[in-house]
């Protein structure tokens, strides 16, 4: 009887846990040999930890003087006026984007969706990085 109560648990937390992740795509930009080759970057990232976060991730030193800058963007969707999406209620409350550029091109981007929870997105967009310039 013990047994079954026990299953009956780890069955019930599996299903409670398993049902609070969400589990938005991560887009990126198509890669030549699914790597990203850069000879540096610059991480123009505003905040510390961030930053951090973002360069190892990448796996790069950032280098003031480099081309290529890596820009990151958290939006999360503010006051909507739109009747429909009122109604209805959207999809995701923002977006996680980490994008490397040279000028005005683009060379890199990931973005992942979220509705609630901005940093599993932001995990979710350092784990996409990690797999385009890991070994």
């Amino acid at each position: 009887m013990l047994k079954v109560k026990y299953t009956f648990f780890l069955l019930f937390l599996s299903f409670f846990l398993g049902g609070c992740e969400e589990s938005f795509p991560v887009y990126t930009t198509p890669l030549q040999n699914n790597r990203l080759s850069v000879p540096c970057l610059h991480y123009t990232v505003l905040e510390m930890q961030d930053k951090k976060r973002v360069e190892k991730a990448f796996g790069i030193k950032d280098d003031p003087q480099c081309a290529y800058r890596v820009e990151l963007t958290k939006y999360k969707i503010g006051a909507c006026n739109n009747p429909v999406v009122k109604s209805v209620g959207g999809d995701f409350n923002g977006y996680v984007r980490i994008e490397v550029k040279k000028g005005f091109t683009s060379y890199f981007k990931a973005q992942s969706d979220y509705k609630n929870d901005m940093d599993a997105a932001f995990q979710r967009v350092l784990r996409e990085i990690d797999s385009v310039t890991g070994p």
